[in-house]
């Protein structure tokens, strides 16, 4: 039962399988003692549950022993993209949600609060916005799986693209569909749930789309037969071929053959590849990627694996991929089992590979030049989140530490009221009112002193609300929001 929770903790897997299937009437037990009776395939069964489909794409995972009676049946149909969009539209309510369909892609965005009239075709342009950056995506998965000897399949069930307008109903929603497992909500930008097999991000990540991006390439490997939902796919390579996929702003430029100049810049930035973790330990075990502490890091060693198996172990790689497309959903492949077939079909082991790293990576800087960065400035935090772009600056003067900055939003929707912390980690911040700002409008934050910041580090914390909401009037009367996080 260990390898099903890390199975369900994980938020890149999914995919279809290729084997035959039943559809079934089943009748189980729920928590409450009371029957449940669903149209299911079964997908798989093993480490004492069942994993059953049903027609609009989702995994209902049952005990074994919960099952009270199973009917031969028809297959579940699947779902079509507009019954799916359908059924969305029911669950968030008309007033604050709006979608669309494009090909087998559903995608949405849940409001949080009414839409302005407007804004009506504000909100349609971004759906086909989105719906265009997402059909990229897949042509250009389809050519690297091309080049990687593989023919991707056809998804059999709609892909859904969840947008949520604010980072508050983003996380809220997170809560509610992994039952807080995994990376904590608040450090999730975006995620694909191998069970309801659908995408969730933020809308604030929708600005570069960086991180629909990486689950998109997630929601691609698990519907088109490349992996399989369920199976014990190492989270090293689905993290690294997700890592591998780099775009610049709505397009999609780069793919795992290529340097990804967020980690490359990440690495340059370090001097060297972290430590802590050693890619012996990255192949055995997913533990690295479970928490927040160390998921960062692991993530920079999924893309140097994987980047340098696909650069220089290109025939390996196909194997290998090819023995990853065995693993049946709800099996089990123990850490020496792993770890010996990674090294049977490379012929190294992971920290032999490792020790080539650095020269392969050079030789590839030498070859892609890198974009510039602006964070690459001191004391210069930019970023987008809670719909606001956001360039915070932090200088010392003669008289003490100030910060000041800049202040855009990125809503594409509505108008918008914000509230701008500077904290450092000695406690104390710095803190901005801006009652309403229009869709791209700026603000300059004038300079605010930090109280014993000396040569310390600092975060940019932004709650947002419509300038025209309850919330924003609350600010408007000096109610602002705790500067200072809660501990939890």
């Amino acid at each position: 039962m260990k390898n099903l929770l890390c199975i369900l903790l994980s938020i890149a897997a999914g995919g279809l399988f290729s084997r035959t299937l039943h559809a079934d009437q089943f009748e189980y037990l729920v928590k409450d003692g009371a029957k449940q009776t669903i149209e299911a395939r079964l997908y798989a069964s093993g480490q004492g549950v069942m994993a059953l489909e049903r027609g609009d794409g989702s995994l209902e995972i049952v005990p074994e022993q919960a099952i009270q009676k199973r009917t031969p049946g028809p297959d579940p149909v699947p779902v079509t993209p507009q019954q799916m969009l359908e059924r969305l539209q029911r669950e968030f309510g008309a007033e604050q949600f709006r979608g669309t369909v494009s090909d087998q892609y559903v995608i949405g965005v849940v409001l949080t609060a009414p839409l302005p009239k407007t804004s009506e075709k504000r909100v349609q342009a971004s759906l086909i916005r989105a719906a265009r950056y997402m059909e990229s995506i897949e042509v250009t998965f389809r050519k690297f799986c091309t080049a990687m000897r593989l023919e991707p399949q056809k998804p059999r069930f709609p892909l859904v693209v969840l947008i949520f307008e604010t980072d508050p109903d983003f996380e809220a929603y997170n809560q509610k569909v992994t039952g807080g497992r995994g990376l904590s909500a608040s450090a999730t930008a975006g995620f694909y749930m191998q069970t309801t097999n659908q995408l969730y991000v933020r809308m604030s990540e929708c600005y570069t789309f960086a991180t629909p991006l990486h689950e998109a390439i997630h929601q691609q490997c698990f519907n088109t037969g490349v992996l399989a939902r369920l199976a014990p796919i190492p989270v090293w390579f689905a993290e690294g071929i997700a890592t591998g996929f780099e775009g610049s702003g709505d397009r999609v430029q780069g793919d795992p053959q290529k340097l990804n100049a967020v980690y490359a810049k990440l690495l340059l930035n370090l001097g060297r590849i972290p430590s802590t973790l050693n890619w012996n330990d990255v192949v055995r075990q997913d533990g690295a990627f479970r928490g927040d502490i160390f998921a960062g890091e692991a993530y920079l060693h999924a893309w140097s694996l994987h980047w340098l198996l696909v650069s220089k172990y290109r025939n390996a790689y196909s194997k290998y991929l090819e023995y990853l497309r065995t693993l049946e959903p709800l099996s089990e492949v123990d850490a020496t089992t792993r770890f010996a077939k990674f090294q049977e079909i490379f012929g190294e082991t992971p920290d032999d590979i490792q020790r080539g790293f650095r020269g392969a990576f050079e030789l590839a800087l030498k070859k892609q030049r890198l974009p510039p960065d602006p964070n690459d400035q001191p004391g210069l935090m930019s970023k987008q989140t809670n719909l606001a772009g956001i360039d915070m600056y932090v200088e010392s003067r003669n008289e003490g530490t100030f910060a000041l900055g800049r202040l855009r939003n990125i809503s594409p929707l509505r108008d918008m009221s914000y509230c701008v912390v500077v904290l450092t980690n000695a406690g104390t911040y710095a803190q901005w009112h801006v009652p309403k700002l229009k869709i791209n409008e700026q603000s300059q934050l004038p300079a605010r002193v930090l109280p014993d910041f000396g040569a310390g580090s600092f975060q940019v914390i932004v709650h947002a609300a419509p300038s025209d909401s309850d919330e924003a009037a609350r600010w408007n009367r000096g109610q602002l929001p705790d500067p200072l996080p809660r501990r939890r």
